[in-house]
């Protein structure tokens, strides 16, 4: 009759729950989880705002290259200007490039800044000079 009371005294421990040192490895590995999930939204939030920012840079670029095609006179200009948030520069150059009959114009317009202060985006095409 010993060896039926052990079992079950036995028994009766193991069904108690957990203990101190599996609660704590428990909670360490659900803060780990937690960590890694915040870090992972936090790097697509970031990547989100940035291509937000590439978009919204990439339409101001988009509006004034096409207006500099027909509402820019000259051979050699600079502008510069802001569009809402977003910064523009404006260059109209000579283009040096091999077969240049009838002679071209080089635009290149730069929009918005990077975390590096490099322009987000840089936009160039050429147009017949002197239209």
């Amino acid at each position: 009759m010993m060896a039926g009371g052990n079992n079950l005294l036995q028994r009766r421990r193991s069904e108690r729950g957990f203990t101190l040192p599996e609660a704590l490895v428990a909670s360490a590995i659900v803060a780990a989880m937690l960590g890694v999930t915040l870090s992972v939204v936090q790097n697509n939030a970031r990547a989100a705002r940035i291509n937000e920012e590439r978009r919204a840079a990439l339409l101001v670029a988009q509006s004034q290259l096409a207006v500099a095609q027909v509402a820019v006179p000259g051979r050699l200009a600079a502008r510069e200007g802001r569009s809402g948030s977003i910064g523009w520069a404006l260059r109209i150059e000579p283009y040096r490039g091999a077969f240049t009959s009838p002679a071209l114009d080089r635009i290149t317009v730069t929009a918005g800044e990077g975390p590096t202060g490099k322009p987000l985006v840089e936009l160039t095409t050429l147009r017949v000079a002197g239209s």
